[in-house]
């Protein structure tokens, strides 16, 4: 007969809350800072809450929340090394709002706007049989911020499945197909970019 196993430790009820992927410098994911003070206010002490997972960069605003939150002793913060998980533990001091507000992520406004005008633009071009303008003359045209915002729009419109984008070897170096259309932009054959 083999001895009875050792009580478990005791374990507290721990909730895993709505992540989202880190977007910038990191490889984990994380809650909403909104989310989570929404969780602090709410829980009763004792409970706990898993707010991020896998590598988040240190100036992450979850990380920054849940510092913050440890450092004002309403919540204990800490890695949980078995799961992978970044958990905080509500303690018993009522939630106050921090001396400085957190600062939460907020999307970008007007997307729809711009990828609206970028693909007006693009469909006057091809209606012309003009060449694909460059990012930084469509970041114009379109009234963008620049030709980074040009080219990150290009790559949803073609993730839309709105235009198609074709490199060339021929000038301008690419041909940008409407796709509700058929038109394409100009590419001059014969002469290389």
């Amino acid at each position: 007969m083999s001895p009875a196993p050792a009580p478990s430790p005791v374990t507290r009820p721990r909730e895993i809350g709505a992540m989202q992927p880190v977007r910038i410098g990191g490889t984990g994911a994380a809650m909403a800072v909104a989310d989570i003070v929404a969780w602090v206010k709410a829980a009763e002490a004792g409970r706990e809450l898993a707010y991020a997972e896998g590598s988040l960069p240190g100036w992450s605003k979850p990380a920054e929340a849940a510092r913050d939150l440890d450092a004002r002793r309403i919540v204990f913060a800490f890695f949980d090394g078995r799961s992978g998980h970044y958990v905080m533990r509500r303690l018993d001091a009522p939630y106050s709002p921090p001396p400085k507000p957190f600062r939460i992520a907020r999307a970008v406004a007007g997307s729809a706007d711009d990828k609206a005008r970028l693909l007006k633009v693009l469909r006057a071009e091809a209606r012309a049989g003009q060449p694909c303008s460059t990012n930084k003359v469509l970041a114009i045209k379109a009234g963008l911020s620049g030709g980074d915002r040009a080219s990150y729009l290009l790559k949803l419109l073609v993730k839309d499945g709105e235009i198609a984008n074709r490199a060339s070897d021929w000038w301008p170096g690419r041909e940008i197909e409407i796709v509700a259309t058929g038109e394409k932009t100009f590419v001059k054959i014969g002469v290389r970019r």
